[in-house]
């Protein structure tokens, strides 16, 4: 059992407060969550969602850059920004003393960038070399065009980057549209987890956010996804010793009412421990057609639908055995489903690491995120385990034939074929 308190609430502008009180450690993890990634990207322009969280520590309207990382330096802080499919923050580590200075730079970072047009220019240099760097990957690239196929059409199909040309024509005037049309305090989660006192930090909260409005926000535009009908093969051609295989299309979201279920589908399928998953069992450990092979359906799943996804890393004389047997073993458990066993180890895995996933603060605030953002009941950790232990195998069986197709999928191949 977990005994895990937390405390929530919202204010009057519509901004979530969550806060987890710990003094295991004298440390605190301050978060300011948007939900909002590449998700609201708009046409023609992949990656300004992620170059605008770029950009959010490079100056605002009572710091300069450099005035941000000297502040945060100077307490022995540690900060960071990040953006995904459907998910930006700004991350802050630091001693609790330091709650006031670290409330104020989030709200500065969150409410008040200025995108300088020299920042600007640095980070999109940087980001042009991690595009580069990403299109020499053949994992990466193997990813990215599984992607493509399962969500063309919507900006879910981009890389979270953008590409060379887009970034190559984003401008400040692109960033600060890109601002005030998707940041508003509406869809921000302020979380807090370490050893501070709860009323400074709601006191603190509705200080430094409780004043902030947006009236340029534009809610977030539905997306509409479906699964494809037919089978599609995608080969990429690059010069490299290994061949890439991605086998997959369209998933779940995570408030899918088989979550639970399609957790333990994975660690039976190709999720688990190599020695207990079959995928990396039978065709890496057994046939020695991998080096690297699994599965995953639930890791994926966010506020939209991720996606059921196999891979297999394998030599070119390898290449057409290892997607054999990949498809094959799919196709068997799609087919006949888990045995009593293989439920059983999947559960005690899940089950049994389940505890270490939350032993640091920021692992806290990202639960704390979940609870909110997917509406989880309050007692999810403490139940967590019970719901786990009672997925049975007929669940199993019928989620894997509801939410894997075998025959309608996406085969991408990245490598000298």
């Amino acid at each position: 059992m977990f005994d895990f308190q937390f405390e929530r609430v919202t204010l009057d502008n519509g901004l979530r407060v969550l806060f987890h009180p710990s003094n295991r450690l004298p440390l605190l993890s301050l978060s300011a969550f948007l939900v909002v990634g590449k998700d609201r990207n708009p046409e023609g322009k992949p990656g300004l969602a992620s170059m605008t969280a770029r950009l959010l520590d490079e100056g605002t309207t009572a710091y300069s850059h450099r005035e941000v990382s000297e502040l945060v330096e100077t307490v022995g802080g540690e900060l960071g920004s990040f953006s995904e499919r459907e998910l930006t923050g700004v991350c802050l580590d630091l001693h609790p003393r330091d709650l006031r200075l670290g409330m104020s730079l989030l709200a500065e970072m969150i409410q008040r960038p200025t995108f300088p047009e020299d920042r600007i220019e640095v980070e999109r240099e940087t980001v042009l070399n991690h595009i580069q760097s990403m299109n020499d990957d053949p994992h990466v690239v193997g990813s990215q065009r599984l992607n493509r196929w399962i969500y063309r059409g919507t900006p879910l199909a981009e890389p979270v980057l953008g590409n060379a040309k887009s970034i190559g024509g984003l401008t400040r005037s692109d960033l600060a549209t890109f601002h005030r049309a998707c940041y508003g305090p509406i869809d921000t989660i302020l979380v807090a987890a370490g050893d501070i006192s709860s009323g400074e930090f709601h006191d603190l909260a509705r200080r430094y956010f409780g004043g902030w409005v947006n009236p340029d926000f534009l809610p977030r535009p539905a997306i509409a996804l479906r699964r494809q009908t037919e089978p599609v093969v995608d080969r990429c051609r690059m010069e490299k010793e290994q061949v890439s295989i991605y086998v997959g299309h369209l998933g779940i979201p995570r408030d899918h009412p088989d979550y639970c279920a399609a957790q333990v589908m994975d660690a039976v399928l190709g999720g688990g421990p190599g020695f207990t998953s079959r995928i990396p069992r039978r065709i890496r450990d057994e046939k020695g057609l991998a080096y690297a092979t699994y599965s995953d359906l639930a890791g994926s799943a966010g506020v939209h639908p991720g996606r059921f996804v196999a891979f297999v890393g394998t030599a070119l004389e390898n290449h057409r055995q290892a997607l054999k047997a990949l498809t094959n073993e799919i196709r068997t458990f799609v087919k006949e489903g888990p045995s009593d066993e293989e439920i059983h180890t999947a559960q005690e895995f899940l089950t049994g690491n389940f505890v270490f996933e939350f032993q640091s603060l920021s692992s806290v605030a990202r639960l704390l995120l979940s609870l909110e953002i997917y509406s989880l009941d309050a007692d999810y950790l403490q139940s967590y385990r019970g719901r786990i232990r009672a997925v049975t195998r007929r669940e199993v069986e019928r989620v894997a034939r509801l939410c894997v197709d075998a025959v309608n999928y996406t085969t991408v191949v990245v490598g000298p074929v």
